[in-house]
């Protein structure tokens, strides 16, 4: 998936130099093929569970732009939802992953958050 977009306000550029920060969250967007082939999307490291669902949120709006409308209407309406959004920041500081996953019939998106320690690159502390 091809975009010309900057990520959520208040979200760093992957390539800064970071040391691993706790409470910090590794975001990823994934498409897994019928085939079993998995396509990474791309990933970010944000510093709050608030960042990170806008950053799911962000990449979700590019995976509603490649569906066909039936199938993008439940993508925007998770985009939209903010009791969802809310239920998803508190299972994050909880420590729990949250995913959310679209399907299409031959292709599932996955985008998730997974609370830790990480630094710019994605990398988690020991």
């Amino acid at each position: 998936m091809v975009v010309d977009q900057a990520p959520p306000q208040g979200i760093r550029d992957r390539q800064s130099p970071q040391a691993p920060v706790r409470g910090s969250f590794w975001c990823d967007a994934a498409a897994h093929l019928c085939d079993g082939r998995l396509l990474w999307m791309g990933g970010q490291v944000c510093w709050t569970p608030e960042q990170a669902m806008a950053w799911i949120g962000w990449r979700a709006g590019h995976v509603a732009d490649q569906l066909d409308d039936y199938l993008a209407r439940p993508v925007r309406a998770w985009i939209q939802d903010h009791a969802e959004h809310q239920r998803a920041i508190g299972q994050l500081v909880r420590g729990i992953t949250y995913a959310f996953v679209v399907c299409d019939g031959s292709v599932q998106f996955v985008l998730a958050a997974t609370p830790g320690a990480f630094d710019s690159d994605g990398e988690s502390a020991p």
